[in-house]
């Protein structure tokens, strides 16, 4: 939902606008790329489209794809030309700064792509797992990030994919199963919590146990946690804003995530929090009875 929600969100405004300046200030999250290259490669160009596949921003120019994965902290912010950009951060008790709005440059704004009518869209990454790649407009399905993901889940078909999905005897978690990317594409620690707790299954249930009625109710509450999601703009904890700084309002919805050791919203038992396929992981033991 957050991907989703800075696409749909950039999509009416950088469509169509040609790039002037590629400015990549920390190489080592473009593997294999230089400075001077991705400035070659870029300066000049048409940005035609951009779009999403599971957790990857795909951004389609007039012959090269740029990949963009923000990992935990990354944020891509879209500055409009001649906007004031707000130099104030939040403090945190730790030290660190959360920007506020439309943050101005700072040492975490690690690639500023420049637009010649002004705009700037700004990748800011405070703790560097975020990663940036390019590729061939033409191939870039095929590259080695993006060709081994699963389906994507707003788009399954359900009664197909449990078939086949569900088909090994699986020993491991239910959980684990659903944060495996090349099962399901885009399904992050936050949307298998919900999922599974919509779904009332434990998330430490083996996947193989699972009876076929339950593996359909669970897709279909991949779904719906998905869309609810994105609805609600996506999920603030700490790093993650839209493209105009706001924060995501999903946070406030959420039945189990983030909230261990506070009563279940539907059944008033206090929830568990434990760890899952090492993973952070909530749920209720009543609704989720394994």
């Amino acid at each position: 939902p957050e991907v989703e929600t800075i696409v749909r969100r950039l999509k009416p405004s950088i469509e169509g606008l040609e790039l002037a300046k590629i400015e990549l200030k920390l190489a080592r999250l473009a593997p294999g790329l230089s400075p001077k290259k991705l400035e070659r490669s870029l300066a000049g160009k048409r940005l035609d489209s951009i779009s999403r596949r599971g957790k990857y921003i795909i951004i389609l120019l007039e012959e090269q794809c740029l990949i963009i994965h923000l990992g935990m902290t990354g944020q891509l912010t879209f500055s409009p030309a001649n906007f004031k950009e707000n130099n104030q951060f939040l403090k945190t008790v730790t030290g660190l700064q959360k920007p506020m709005g439309v943050h101005s440059v700072d040492k975490h704004t690690h690639l500023i792509l420049t637009f010649i009518s002004g705009e700037r869209l700004l990748f800011r990454d405070p703790r560097t797992f975020g990663k940036i790649f390019l590729s061939s407009k033409l191939d870039w399905m095929l590259h080695s990030r993006i060709i081994k993901l699963g389906p994507e889940p707003l788009n399954l078909k359900i009664k197909s994919f449990v078939t086949q999905a569900f088909a090994g005897k699986s020993m491991r978690s239910i959980k684990a199963f659903l944060l495996d990317q090349e099962i399901l594409a885009g399904v992050g620690n936050i949307y298998a919590d919900e999922a599974l707790f919509m779904a009332g299954i434990c998330p430490s249930r083996l996947t193989s146990k699972l009876t076929p009625s339950e593996q359909q109710k669970l897709m279909q509450a991949v779904k719906k946690v998905l869309q609810k999601g994105i609805l609600n703009q996506g999920t603030t904890f700490s790093d993650y804003r839209q493209p105009d700084g706001t924060m995501g309002k999903n946070q406030e919805r959420l039945m189990v995530y983030g909230r261990g050791t506070l009563p279940c919203r539907r059944c008033n038992t206090i929830l568990v929090k434990t760890v899952v396929a090492q993973r952070g992981t909530v749920y209720c033991p009543m609704c989720q009875a394994k």
